[in-house]
């Protein structure tokens, strides 16, 4: 699981989640009820790529004690984790444009055909359900607003009130 250059990535890792560890601690509440603050996640995420950075470190030098490993990732999955990271950005881009209810539904598509589901149907209804679902929990019940992108003024118009 683990090569020896591993350790250079963990170490990365580490340094990296520091800094935006200390990044998100220097952001200041300017209105807001949450108790953690708005560098409240962005702390928690900073905390576990350096955690996953100590775990490559440690695992690098374990396996040079052994003499022995395989590959981190395959040339397969290499191309899986691009795809899937590119994706989720072209999501991020899209989302303040096409909207949550669009956008999403293309996302967990995309994610599904990546991962190897081929058959049109499943994924269509997979991904329209778990959109439905998802807005539904937050946006009517949690009552979080979601981006409707070029749908807000479409549903204003028609005086819907979501």
């Amino acid at each position: 699981m683990f090569e020896r250059n591993d350790r250079y990535l963990g170490i990365g890792c580490v340094v990296l989640g520091v800094l935006a560890y200390f990044s998100a601690s220097r952001w200041r509440v300017m209105l807001g009820a949450d108790p953690a603050g708005p560098g409240g996640i962005p702390k928690i995420l900073a905390a576990g790529i350096a955690g996953i950075g100590v775990l490559l470190i440690v695992g690098s030098f374990l396996l040079k004690k052994e003499g022995k490993g395989k590959p981190f990732f395959t040339r397969g999955e290499l191309l899986v984790t691009v795809a899937l990271t590119a994706i989720s950005v072209a999501y991020i881009l899209l989302l303040p444009v096409l909207g949550y209810l669009i956008a999403t539904p293309l996302l967990i598509a995309s994610i599904l055909v990546t991962l190897g589901r081929r058959k049109p149907l499943p994924v269509i209804l997979i991904s329209v359900v778990a959109t439905l679902v998802l807005f539904l929990l937050f946006y009517s019940l949690l009552r979080v607003n979601l981006p409707l992108g070029f749908m807000r003024t479409t549903i204003d118009s028609l005086g819907i009130r979501l």
